[in-house]
């Protein structure tokens, strides 16, 4: 029984028994990218509003200034201090909530369409209004509900001061 020790290269043969030989050793990385997810409806450029909400918006407390966190803290400056060039603006003086509420979803249609990255929207500081501001509350709770919009804030006297916001778009 003359056996001869088992050298590496058998023990390698016999662990690739079953493995198919490539016919091309080049990776094609175009080809190993997973596909893009299709939505099955069009996003809408800017999120339905739910009118049932009105009486609920003004006893909820939020903010007048909002940044998103990816927003540089010099682009926050420049937008507070009014220094970026305004693409359009909307007032909304003497509207109604309702119907302040189907104008900025238009307007922000628009904006959108128009790839406009700063607007100002004119909302009043309530000094008409018998208890408090009605319209500044509505404006800034739905504009926190809008996924493109990436901040907003008083704007300055020039462009109404706080009866008035800067709003950043994506």
């Amino acid at each position: 029984m003359n056996k001869k020790p088992p050298t590496g290269e058998d023990d390698f043969a016999s662990l690739m028994s079953g493995v198919k030989r490539l016919e091309s050793d080049r990776v094609n990385l175009l080809q190993q990218r997973l596909p893009k997810k299709i939505k099955s409806q069009p996003e809408s450029p800017v999120a339905e509003t739910d009118f049932s909400e009105l009486e609920f918006i003004q006893q909820v407390n939020i903010s007048d200034t909002y940044f998103d966190h990816g927003i540089q803290r010099k682009l926050q400056r420049r937008i507070r201090q009014g220094m970026m060039p305004v693409n359009d603006n909307l007032d909304l003086h003497g509207y109604t909530q309702k119907s302040a509420l189907a104008e900025l979803v238009k307007f922000f249609g628009h904006a959108k369409l128009a790839q406009c990255k700063t607007v100002i929207i004119v909302h009043g500081k309530g000094n008409r209004s018998s208890n408090s501001a009605v319209l500044k509350p509505l404006v800034h709770h739905w504009l926190s509900q809008q996924s493109f919009v990436l901040a907003w804030c008083p704007a300055q006297p020039m462009h109404g001061g706080s009866g008035a916001s800067y709003v950043y778009l994506r």
